[in-house]
């Protein structure tokens, strides 16, 4: 084929429709100059696929990206196992549910998320998640030895009371807690009430199932409604079991979860609300006939107070065993109840429910007779200014303020228990699913030390004599040198000469400013049990605590370092 010609590179060009002035090579195939067409390979590199179908696979292609992108791939949570068709019928038709039945809990795949269901709406409803709110509560109570009509409960971890009834309530807000205050009437003389008592026993079993029934976000409907159950069970169970029974008591209830309270009262025991700024609100009107608890500032005091129609009532308060009987709602007092009885008594609570905001210091749950004699809001307002954080000394304040007024105390009912709150958040604040610890891994502290007849041991090692106090006299003695203490900018000196006087620990021996040194002080490692040291660690330099118990007696410690 020597001296084979074909056309030339512009001819090519023109001929498939290139432009012609186009200087780069254009090779040309063996048939398009001429030569041999079966030594061509068409398409050579190439599947031979007709482009029409390729454009078609790769439009197919894009499409099936696109719905790759919309559509989650989802793992389903173990243990959930899809439903059958029964009870798929009884679920939203939406999404593909899925339910676990040790969790007894339903999972949709359509929006991932975890369902419980609702008894009584007849739904489902999104399964709560709890919050662990930053919230510090220091709680206390006093009673005067006279007043054993009156009794309380102080539930500070209800989680805890509710795993021992084989119960979980995990998904309620934290804290969560129980605080109740029942103020007996008509019981037998100097032994205590079978009403009062009996509440204090049951409460706590009445509520709880309730709360651990349901398991997503507990509105304030529903809050009220189950105190409102609870209280109905309790007056039902007490009635069935001491049918002949004549005792009967006022009630406040205080549920804590997260930064909401719940109370419930019946009767006339004061619920005092108390912000920081030194003013005080009734948060309920007393549940009694018009004219039995009228007082000139009631007016002014009680502006947050709930409406309580009964209380306003245009009857003449009964006599009962001698007793003007005032009230309309009560606990107990089963004899009044009877469709013969002349008086209307109920025992349905008036429920409120409140979101704690920063500025509110603390709760007072005060029986009324010891409201009264101190002098009411303006008593309990100058208390909570005075000890601010310590609960305790502030309950036992009201009571001391009550005896030196009152000068003879009789068998009047005279306690309260005492709520402050810390680190309360506001709305627009970030919320902590876990507590930050502030506390110091260890601390020095000092201490002064009063037994009682209710110690491990009541020798009293300094003096080496026996202890024949009672525990409230020792709490007395300890509240004065408290209230000493606070005229003192330092603390050290009023502390230093009070421990030396008064002390049963022997470290009140050391000499000057050592007087009731302890030295320093870890977490578990104290000689006087977990709540001395949870106390002790919680102070600041220089701070004083509030009544401590432990099994050597009752304690105030100064942090010195």
């Amino acid at each position: 084929m020597s001296g084979f010609s074909g056309p030339k590179p512009a001819e090519i060009r023109g001929a498939l429709g290139v432009d012609r002035n186009m200087t780069s090579e254009v090779v040309p195939t063996a048939s398009q100059v001429g030569g041999f067409a079966s030594m061509d390979k068409q398409n050579t590199g190439y599947s031979g696929t007709p482009m029409w179908k390729l454009a078609l696979e790769r439009e197919k292609e894009r499409e099936k990206q696109t719905l790759g992108a919309s559509v989650r791939t989802v793992k389903i949570p173990e243990g959930f196992l899809e439903v059958d068709k029964a009870m798929a019928a009884q679920l939203p038709a939406k999404g593909q549910w899925y339910f676990s039945e040790k969790r007894q809990v339903f999972w949709n795949a359509a929006d991932e998320k975890f369902y419980v269901y609702d008894p009584a709406t007849g739904t489902h409803k999104e399964l709560y998640e709890a919050v662990d709110y930053e919230l510090g509560v220091a709680v206390g109570s006093c009673f005067h030895e006279t007043a054993t009509q009156v009794k309380h409960v102080m539930v500070k971890d209800l989680a805890k009371a509710a795993q021992a009834l084989r119960m979980s309530i995990e998904h309620l807000d934290r804290p969560c807690a129980l605080y109740a205050l029942y103020d007996g009437h008509r019981g037998g003389n100097g032994a205590g009430n079978a009403c009062a008592d009996f509440c204090v026993k049951n409460m706590q079993h009445k509520l709880l199932p309730k709360l651990a029934a349901y398991r997503g976000f507990w509105d304030s409907l529903r809050l009220e409604s189950a105190l409102h159950e609870s209280f109905h069970e309790l007056e039902c169970e007490f009635a069935e079991k001491h049918p002949s029974a004549k005792d009967g008591c006022c009630a406040a209830v205080l549920l804590l979860m997260g930064q909401r309270l719940v109370l419930a009262s019946v009767g006339d025991i004061a619920c005092v609300l108390c912000t920081r700024g030194g003013q005080v609100a009734e948060l309920f009107r007393p549940h009694v006939i018009k004219g039995v608890d009228d007082d000139d500032d009631e007016d002014d005091e009680d502006d947050e107070a709930g409406d309580s129609t009964d209380a306003v009532a245009q009857v003449a308060p009964p006599e009962v065993d001698g007793v003007t009987f005032g009230w309309t709602r009560t606990l107990g007092d089963l004899d009044l109840k009877t469709p013969s009885s002349s008086t209307r008594l109920l025992a349905a609570p008036e429920v409120r429910v409140l979101q704690l905001e920063p500025e509110h210091q603390g709760v007072a749950l005060v029986s009324r007779a010891l409201y009264k004699a101190v002098g009411r809001s303006v008593a309990v307002a100058t208390v909570f200014g005075r000890n601010l954080g310590r609960p305790r000394m502030a309950s036992g304040a009201l009571v001391d303020a009550a005896v030196q007024w009152l000068v003879q105390v009789g068998d009047l009912n005279l306690g309260s228990v005492v709520l402050f709150f810390d680190k309360v958040k506001g709305a627009e604040m970030p919320l902590n699913k876990k507590p930050k610890q502030g506390q110091s891994s260890q601390v020095r502290v000092r201490h002064i030390l009063l037994k009682h007849r209710e110690c491990k041991s009541t020798v009293d090692k300094v003096r080496n004599k026996q202890v024949k106090r009672t525990r409230g006299e020792a709490e007395r003695l300890l509240r004065a040198v408290l209230e000493q203490c606070a005229s003192d900018p330092t603390k050290k000196a009023t502390f230093t000469q009070r421990c030396k006087e008064i002390s049963e620990c022997q470290a009140s021996l050391s000499a000057g400013d050592l007087a009731g040194d302890l030295g320093w002080l870890k977490l578990g490692k104290g000689k006087f049990g977990p709540a001395f040291d949870a106390a002790a660690l919680a102070l600041q330099v220089g701070q004083l605590s509030d009544l401590v118990d432990s099994d050597q007696g009752i304690h105030i410690i100064l942090r010195s370092a």
